[in-house]
């Protein structure tokens, strides 16, 4: 079998079986594969799971394209045997660049085209946006129950702001009960808990609304037992929000008073900043009475059964 050397998304990450890896490492490479690898973020860890191309009959060997950069004159023959086999494994990383003739515009004159990340990007938008719009109402509410396994694994999918807040939105305009109970058996409130751990990460000028949207959309699920938030931490976030922009709202009211007046433009982008962590405060401490009044569920293990050796010799 090939042993595969699978990229992470990062320039300067890579995922090499050699040493040691699980079964997709005995997968091998074909120019007309059946399968694909696709990037998840799962509780806030990127993961690299493998998906059918298409339809594939019990016993038929699994296979993706390695899409290999080769960065020598080292060529590796590839033995797949299908139709459209390009006869090696990777193209020389220099001819993967258009060359520029004599005859070809300079770089200068030249209209200049989307890089390559900006093309993806594009589609990758257009794609999530088009499979949301299959899923949901004109409200943007999910159209059934049936929808909310493919808003987990879109929400699953996409690390951008712009696309999760489409996302967020879709959870806020659904009241349907059995719609939002569906999402939340679908690991729904573990990947809300993902999303609240990367707002670190997200600049401090939509950080705070960002932590609004996750409030509202946590404010309208049906939430029966404070085990599900406990066991998701999604409690443990939201109490770290509330007691980290309480903190900052004090330490700023005590500073002001004995500041020196700021000017006029700076003061009301503070007070808008305030006001919005207020908003935070006063949102996130009242879904945290809620939760406080919400039954607990203790369950009993099952007993385990001892299994007996009986020596047959």
């Amino acid at each position: 079998a090939v042993v595969s050397t699978q990229s992470t998304g990062s320039k300067d990450e890579i995922i090499d079986a050699q040493i040691k890896g699980n079964l997709s490492r005995f997968i091998n490479h074909s120019c007309e594969p059946n399968c694909e690898t696709q990037k998840w973020r799962v509780n806030g860890v990127l993961r690299i799971g493998f998906f059918a191309l298409k339809s594939i009959k019990k016993g038929t060997e699994l296979s993706f394209d390695y899409q290999y950069q080769r960065y020598g004159d080292d060529v590796q023959k590839c033995y797949c045997g299908s139709e459209k086999c390009r006869g090696t494994l990777g193209e020389k990383l220099s001819e993967l660049a258009p060359k520029q003739t004599e005859e070809s515009p300079s770089r200068e004159s030249s209209p200049q085209l989307p890089s390559t990340e900006q093309q993806k990007k594009s589609k990758d938008s257009g794609s999530l946006e088009q499979s949301l719009s299959r899923i949901t109402r004109e409200d943007g509410s999910l159209l059934s129950p049936d929808n909310a396994l493919q808003l987990s694994r879109l929400m699953v999918q996409t690390d951008s702001v712009e696309h999760r807040q489409l996302l967020l939105k879709a959870i806020q305009c659904t009241t349907d009960a059995s719609t939002l109970k569906r999402f939340l058996n679908y690991q729904g409130l573990n990947i809300l808990w993902s999303w609240m751990v990367d707002a670190n990460e997200y600049p401090a000028s939509i950080r705070t609304e960002w932590k609004l949207d996750i409030i509202r959309a946590l404010q309208g699920l049906p939430i029966s037992t404070k085990n599900a938030v406990e066991d998701s931490k999604v409690i443990k976030v939201l109490k770290k929000w509330v007691d980290n922009e309480q903190s900052s709202n004090s330490s700023q009211a005590d500073s002001s008073e004995e500041s020196a007046p700021i000017p006029e433009e700076t003061e009301e982008r503070t007070v808008e900043e305030t006001e919005a962590d207020r908003q935070v405060v006063e949102a996130g401490q009242a879904l945290l009475d809620q939760w406080n009044n919400l039954k607990e569920v203790f369950k009993i293990p099952k007993k385990k059964k001892k299994v007996l050796c009986v020596d047959t010799t």
